[in-house]
């Protein structure tokens, strides 16, 4: 496994055990997934400073605490990727999001993780190419680590309970291992599979809405349901076919659907290039900016004249709706905004995720589909793709559970890598 790919598996997984106790034994994954995270925040395309009022406060939304704050820092200033200056103020080198990945990975390797914590990245890493039946995995966990059948028992039980990975029984006596990120590679070959698995009906009805997503770069999930149905959408959401973006503000919130494989480079993969879903917070409040600000609090209507320059470097504005639409941006370190009463202006800081966001909008006509009927008030919140995944997969009923065991088993059986 590569730096890049190791790091955005640190990142995924510590964000499952964000939500779990008492998981002292992957301790390093946490700590690394976290200075990987607040690197993120920290850190622009080009060097630049911050007060240690602003450091705090970005923490504070990545959702780091105060007690942990200093010794994030400190093996930031350790990397050189910081430097800490008597007052709080740091200066932080410029960082690509790539690279946060490769950092992230080199702090971890740096902590002496236990076998352990190296066998949980690397079993998320095998069952994200294909879903893998629990003797396979059992055997890989024995070569490479040396864990015999009553460590491994556990170890499986442990990572499927924290979300490292899922789990499906064709069975009494099957078990196939897989997780979220099955269709971020390799994408054409294995929907061709699960279609395979569908009635023609639903089959073209599938390939039908996939043709919408991709021309639009997001839809609305009302449509998805419409077009699909509420259960066959649900099936799909939940082997990670397609990913669930979700906003809100105060008065609302709003679904959308987009494809896990569009958020990537040619040649590379999704888990790497959009692995902290910053491209896709990018689309959602850049969908709300075009289809539901008013024109009078500056709507956005030349989506490639705004976007060259802002990723030329350029600030933006003035507008009233910069300093209200885009405060997920702002937490995210996506975007600085600055006051010119009575309006703001922005400028972008990670340039690739701007890139990424234009190219996933502009592939095809976005001019009908967004977040149409959002609220007219500002984006606060955004809910990570793989939150939304999970949560359709708690809620998923017998049958619809088998189902989904079987498209998963119908990859497994395609040979699709």
């Amino acid at each position: 496994m590569d730096q890049k790919t190791k790091g955005a598996w640190l990142l995924h997984h510590m964000f499952k055990l964000q939500r779990v106790t008492n998981t002292p034994e992957y301790e390093n994954i946490a700590t690394a997934g976290k200075v990987g995270l607040l690197l993120s925040g920290l850190s622009a395309s080009e060097d630049s400073s911050l007060t240690r009022s602003q450091v705090a406060a970005i923490a504070h939304a990545a959702g780091l605490s105060t007690l942990e704050l200093p010794e994030l820092l400190r093996l930031l200033v350790m990397q050189r990727l910081i430097d800490q200056g008597k007052s709080g103020s740091i200066a932080v080198l410029g960082v690509t999001s790539p690279a946060v990945l490769t950092h992230t990975a080199t702090i971890f390797d740096a902590q002496a993780p236990s076998p352990v914590e190296c066998a949980a990245l690397d079993f998320a890493e095998i069952v994200s190419s294909e879903p893998r039946y629990a003797p396979f995995v059992q055997q890989f966990l024995a070569d490479t680590y040396k864990l015999s059948r009553s460590e491994t028992t556990p170890f499986l039980d442990h990572c499927e309970q924290i979300g490292f990975v899922d789990a499906e029984s064709l069975d009494a006596t099957q078990r196939l291992y897989f997780n979220g990120n099955l269709f971020r590679r390799d994408q054409v070959a294995k929907t061709k599979v699960v279609l395979d698995t569908l009635t023609s009906s639903q089959g073209q009805t599938v390939r039908d809405f996939e043709v919408q997503v991709r021309q639009n770069g997001c839809v609305q999930r009302d449509l998805a349901e419409r077009v699909l149905t509420p259960e066959l959408f649900r099936r799909l959401l939940a082997i990670g076919m397609y990913d669930l973006n979700e906003v809100s503000n105060t008065s609302e919130s709003m679904s959308y659907v987009t494809l896990p494989a569009a958020f990537s480079k040619f040649g590379s993969s999704a888990l790497i290039d959009d692995a902290l879903d910053l491209a896709k917070a990018f689309v959602a409040c850049l969908s709300y900016g075009m289809h539901r600000s008013n024109r009078n609090r500056g709507r956005i209507s030349m989506l490639h004249t705004l976007m060259a320059k802002l990723i030329a470097g350029q600030w933006v504005g003035p507008a009233t709706a910069i300093g209200e639409d885009y405060k997920v941006l702002e937490f995210k370190r996506v975007i600085e905004v600055r006051q010119e009463p009575p309006a703001f202006s922005m400028r972008l800081l990670k340039k690739e995720v701007g890139e990424l966001a234009l190219r996933v909008l502009t592939d095809g006509d976005t001019s009908d589909v967004g977040l149409l009927g959002f609220p007219a008030s500002p984006v606060t919140k955004y809910t990570r793709p793989e939150d939304s995944r999970a949560l359709v997969r708690k809620q998923q009923v017998p049958v619809s559970k088998k189902a989904t065991a079987e498209m998963l088993l119908a990859i497994r059986a395609g040979g699709v890598k």
